[in-house]
């Protein structure tokens, strides 16, 4: 999570009664290692629009997809970003399998808990959110993974293999959910609803 959003992200979700956390600490004595172990500089996994599959660049033809800092952009934050990372390596190597292999073992990695992908019903999902203090930063950071590697596939293909479009739909239509939304604080959330419902329809046009 960038700086300027920590302060924004930090206060208690009232509806499950928790506050959204960037921190990777899971207890006192149990820290989670967010950080992707790159064999190369990160800036060379650094997704550009010159370097983009044609499909990719015309479809994300806006700036906020390519920035490095934009918290809702696909490779902005820093789960995106450690995800593509370790997604365009993974992929060098594993070109013919389903992408969603390598988020289940990003996710394991991660040591984040695991919650139904498919589930876009909020009551649903507070049981989830409210099982530790960091239930949001967990929800948040699987989202931003699988959206990360559905834009990495576009990026670097102009594709996306169809179970992890519908995936990365749901993600971001969970992101959408009005309780979730809402933790972005009136300043940002606006922004982040108009960059998600964009990225939506990206992959409703992507084959």
């Amino acid at each position: 999570m960038r700086p300027h959003f920590i302060t924004i992200l930090m206060f208690t979700l009232t509806a499950c009664g928790q506050t959204l956390d960037k921190s990777p600490k899971v207890s006192s004595s149990t820290t989670v290692d967010t950080t992707y172990k790159p064999t190369k500089p990160m800036s060379d996994y650094s997704p550009t629009i010159e370097k983009a599959h044609p499909t990719a660049k015309r479809l994300m033809n806006e700036e906020f997809y390519w920035s490095p800092i934009e918290e809702t952009a696909p490779f902005g934050n820093d789960d995106g970003a450690d995800t593509y990372a370790g997604f365009a390596d993974w992929r060098q190597t594993h070109k013919a399998e389903n992408p969603k292999e390598f988020l289940m073992v990003q996710i394991d990695y991660w040591a984040y808990p695991i919650f139904d992908l498919n589930e876009t019903n909020f009551d649903k999902l507070k049981p989830y959110l409210k099982q530790s203090d960091l239930g949001t930063r967990f929800m948040s950071g699987i989202d931003a993974a699988i959206v990360s590697i559905a834009f990495g596939q576009i990026y670097l293909e102009g594709t996306v293999d169809k179970d992890l479009k519908e995936l990365a739909k749901t993600s971001i239509k969970r992101q959408l959910i009005p309780e979730i939304l809402n933790l972005w604080g009136d300043t940002y959330k606006t922004t982040r609803e108009t960059q998600l419902k964009k990225m939506l329809a990206v992959l409703n046009q992507v084959n």
